[in-house]
């Protein structure tokens, strides 16, 4: 069963993919919020509660990977989807991070994204087959 209110925060700092993804997901249905660095999205899981985080890994201000830490700290319980332009910078110090249901390594198909987003939104959290 799909959620289709479902909360999504974007973290990227790049304006053109803040507003695609944005755009995209709304159109599906889902409730997205956006913000353009690790600092303004943990500040906005100060006041809000998101069941799916959509981030990049390297942004100003604070990057994804020590957003990440800080959400594993604070024991949120997002699902996680990750956006970056290599493995290699996301798989550095996974052992502190939380448990990331996709990564994604930039430029990705959308419709691979919106899949896995579909997955998060299934009550069962389980990914689609087609991944």
């Amino acid at each position: 069963m799909i959620r289709k209110g479902m909360k999504i925060l974007v973290v990227d700092d790049e304006p053109n993919m803040r507003i695609l993804l944005s755009e995209v997901l709304r159109s599906q249905g889902f409730d997205v919020c956006v913000a353009e660095n690790g600092m303004e999205s943990l500040e906005q899981m100060g006041s809000q509660e998101f069941d799916l985080v959509i981030t990049d890994i390297r942004m100003p201000i604070l990057d994804g990977i020590e957003m990440l830490k800080r959400m594993k700290q604070a024991n949120r319980r997002e699902r996680i989807i990750v956006m970056s332009a290599t493995w290699a910078e996301f798989d550095e110090g996974r052992e502190d991070l939380p448990d990331v249901m996709m990564h994604f390594e930039k430029p990705f198909q959308l419709d691979h994204l919106l899949t896995a987003v579909h997955a998060a939104a299934d009550t069962s959290g389980r990914l689609a087959a087609a991944l």
